[in-house]
């Protein structure tokens, strides 16, 4: 067998490197978000990605303007899932490069979710709150993202929320749009950085970077980690608990 790599594999090396930072083989088989990601870091030579939309980062309310090394585990057949459902546990559809700027915005509604994404989970969100997630890549350099977002929309099917938690090798260019676009403020903070904005004094939104625990002069895309958490103003809502949880043991801790 031949040791050259196609081209059409090279781009999709760092959205790869970025879903093994994730959790290795258990997240690249067992999860749905690395199944996908495993997906298309090996598409055929008859594939093709749209490039994601330029643009920046809009404020709450707006809408966007509009040969690498192989992994050992990389041929190990994934388990199907057990789905009754699904004629072809085997096949996950590849999902679409999307740009932070099209996905961190407020005039997301479920029937865009649905139709952006090939594959989206519905899960129980908070009280008042139902939650949609997705398998977030944003492109394969090392400031992009992979990880999970998820949309929280409430009765009216508004959304409320957005959460993000990824890994990525660069957050500067995601710290720098999401300051512009939604006037977090950085906080004194230890091990990492922390941002916030608040509403009345309470903090309604919260960007937390920090480093991974071991960083490696081989792993250029998963030396930070990243929790996103941005709601609408106001406090109808507020914080999650998970947020509100990650502050609380900063504080605990002496961290801000």
């Amino acid at each position: 067998m031949s040791d050259t790599i196609s081209p059409f594999r090279r781009p999709y090396t760092g959205i790869l490197l970025l879903a093994s930072a994730l959790g290795g083989p258990y997240f690249l088989f067992e999860t749905e978000t690395g199944r996908f990601v495993r997906h298309i870091a090996v598409p055929s030579a008859t594939s093709s990605v749209d490039a994601p939309p330029e643009g920046h980062l809009t404020s709450v309310g707006g809408s966007a303007s509009g040969a690498s090394p192989e992994f050992p585990w990389q041929n190990t057949p994934a388990a199907p899932e057990t789905n009754i459902l699904n004629a072809k546990p085997d096949t996950f559809p590849a999902p679409p490069i999307v740009s932070l700027p099209e996905a961190l915005r407020f005039d997301v509604t479920p029937a865009w979710v649905t139709s952006r994404f090939p594959r989206v989970s519905t899960i129980a969100g908070e009280p008042q709150l139902d939650a949609m997630r997705v398998p977030l890549v944003t492109g394969t350099s090392p400031g992009d993202m992979a990880g999970t977002l998820t949309y929280y929309f409430d009765a009216y099917q508004r959304l409320q929320r957005i959460s993000l938690q990824s890994v990525t090798g660069d957050p500067n260019r995601f710290v720098s749009e999401l300051q512009q676009a939604y006037k977090l403020e950085q906080q004194p903070s230890l091990g990492g950085a922390l941002y916030l904005m608040s509403w009345n004094g309470k903090a309604t939104s919260v960007l937390r970077i920090s480093p991974a625990a071991i960083i490696r002069s081989d792993s250029p895309y998963s030396r930070f980690e990243v929790f996103l958490e941005l709601n609408q103003p106001g406090l109808q809502f507020g914080l999650s608990r998970e947020a509100n949880s990650l502050l609380a043991a900063g504080r605990a801790t002496g961290r801000w």
